[in-house]
């Protein structure tokens, strides 16, 4: 039986206030060099026997010093989840491509357009520039987009603007109709009351209107532009 004076017993209580990030052969070489200096008590076992063992001892313990500081030290690195270990955060995921490129709209002279729109819904982000050769531009920040009969309606509020038939503080909507070419057409609600939200407005475009001859309107697009699915 042992005491807390024993010498292996202060061997191993050594090992295991070594600090964690130690290198582990530097540890191991340092234990086997004590304990090949602690005198060892004398025993009833042969002595060819007991040199066996106690090289057995000395790799066993030895080992075991090792495996409980690598334990140790892993419980510190970043990652691991335990101390000292930063909790890993998913990336939010990216709202989808609903339509962007840079085009021209033939319809009239024609209106060059950058688009810029992802998401769904009434739960779109992006912008519309516009602007026509003689008449002006205007600027959507976008909010909404459905697919009514086929046809793909993007639409927001006007930020700015200098063209008359789109002014600030409306509403305005590209129509895109998918194909080769693709099609589209611009609506707004000039000086009509404004629309109570972003798919009221499309609502009120189309009892105004009519499906009909807002696809009549259609002028093919020219330029790249992608459509998501």
């Amino acid at each position: 039986m042992t005491t807390g004076h024993d010498p292996q017993t202060r061997i191993v209580l050594s090992w295991l206030r070594e600090d964690a990030h130690e290198n582990p052969e530097h540890m191991l070489l340092r234990a086997l060099d004590e304990v090949d200096a602690t005198p060892q008590r004398r025993s009833w076992w042969p002595a060819w026997r007991s040199s066996r063992m106690n090289t057995y001892a000395k790799l066993i313990a030895a080992a075991a010093a090792v495996l409980v500081v690598a334990v140790v030290g892993y419980q510190f690195l970043p990652g691991s989840g335990g101390v000292g270990g930063q909790p890993t955060i998913a990336p939010s995921p990216s709202q989808a491509l609903l339509a962007r490129g840079t085009f021209t709209v033939h319809v009239g002279d024609g209106y060059a357009v950058d688009l810029d729109a992802t998401g769904g819904a009434s739960s779109v982000t992006g912008s519309m520039i516009v602007s026509h050769p003689t008449k002006g531009g205007f600027t959507v920040d976008l909010e909404c987009t459905r697919t009514i009969d086929g046809l793909l309606w993007i639409g927001g509020d006007v930020t700015k603007s200098t063209y008359s038939e789109a002014p600030a503080d409306t509403r305005a909507a590209i129509v895109l109709e998918r194909g080769s070419p693709v099609k589209g057409i611009f609506v707004w609600q000039m000086n009509d009351p404004r629309s109570a939200s972003c798919q009221a407005f499309f609502d009120d475009i189309i009892a105004l209107e009519g499906t009909g001859n807002i696809r009549s309107g259609l002028g093919p697009i020219e330029g790249t532009l992608e459509l998501g699915p």
